[in-house]
């Protein structure tokens, strides 16, 4: 679907490597850029050619797009397509288009891994996904979150088996990495977060791979996590600092005084990251703001700690002490739902 389909007016800027997104608003076209950030188009004024192109989009895929059928998605390999008629969207025909291509983008020599964090920071994950710690990354929209995620990934060997399970196929790891043990789970209306958590469970996980914690899911991630199975996802939350909470709210009926499943949480994720993006006035500057980690000591009391600030510019942590010396899983508190 849309494989060869020609974009016309805004074809150059789907070709374009450096350009993750397209946002339409039927007034300015929007480009977020990898290295120049987020800027309109001025002037732009090909107005009727985007109207022809989104009806063109629907004709294509076959669907429907009208006041009655007002929101139409769609997707390739490599692009999320999503499209809100004007009955919903007062301001105009509004048109979103997200690159999903299968690469891990923080290889770019100028805004990849390297501008993130120091040196020291970037073997320290690399070596929490080798013990198989559980990792949440929080960040605002555009921060790089799923990017953040794929690097990640790649620190997983090759014999560990990975489920991802998404929404729209963002993380694109059996893609990346053909010869690595993996399923892609790819929810849908008859087969949702939770119905997939359950699935993978009977898949021999060794990694669950959620493109974004949001829902009552959470539950059932803290089940997987119980049995030993290793979890990476991306949340929406303020800070890492605030994870924990933030997982605590998701839950069916949650309370914020619920100590004890705020322990199980402590207990169950080992690394809080938190991404936030910035504008130097000449290019985008993505990092990473703070690492957390969390655990309950033999008292079984929470603890956070802060393991880096980005601006903490002197502190130094001896970090190969975090992690046993033997690659073994740390026993969780069993979760029965």
């Amino acid at each position: 679907m849309l494989e060869n389909f020609d974009f016309g007016v805004i074809q150059s800027y789907v070709d374009d490597p450096m350009i993750t997104d397209i946002n339409y608003n039927g007034r300015q076209c929007w480009i977020d850029h990898l290295h120049k950030g987020r800027y309109p188009l001025a002037p732009f004024d090909a107005h009727e050619a985007m109207q022809i192109l989104v009806y063109k989009i629907a004709n294509y895929v076959n669907l429907p797009f009208n006041a009655t059928s007002p929101v139409l998605e769609a997707e390739t390999e490599s692009l999320r397509i999503s499209l809100l008629h004007p009955s919903i969207a007062k301001g105009g025909l509004s048109l979103s288009l997200r690159k999903t291509p299968a690469m891990c983008r923080l290889h770019d020599a100028e805004t990849g891994i390297k501008a993130y964090a120091p040196e020291w920071v970037i073997v320290l994950l690399q070596e929490a996904v080798k013990h198989r710690k559980n990792i949440l990354v929080s960040g605002l929209p555009g921060s790089g979150k799923t990017e953040f995620v794929k690097y990640l990934m790649e620190s997983i060997p090759a014999h560990e088996r990975v489920i991802t399970i998404e929404d729209s196929l963002e993380l694109r790891y059996g893609d990346i990495h053909p010869t690595k043990d993996h399923v892609m789970l790819k929810v849908q209306e008859r087969f949702g977060y939770e119905q997939a958590i359950k699935t993978s469970l009977r898949q021999r996980p060794d990694w669950i791979c959620v493109s974004e914690v949001r829902g009552s899911e959470i539950m059932y991630l803290l089940q997987s996590i119980s049995t030993g199975t290793s979890l990476i996802s991306t949340i929406h939350a303020e800070s890492a600092f605030a994870i924990p909470a933030r997982m605590l709210m998701l839950m069916p009926g949650f309370d914020l005084n619920n100590q004890s499943l705020l322990t199980m949480i402590h207990d169950c994720i080992d690394f809080g990251i938190h991404l936030e993006v910035n504008h130097d006035g000449q290019k985008v500057v993505r990092s990473i703001r703070e690492l957390v980690q969390f655990k309950i000591n033999e008292n079984y009391e929470q603890e956070k700690k802060t393991i880096y600030q980005c601006d903490d510019k002197n502190k130094a942590i001896r970090y190969p002490s975090l992690f046993p010396s033997k690659k073994t899983k740390v026993s969780r508190t069993p979760l029965d739902l």
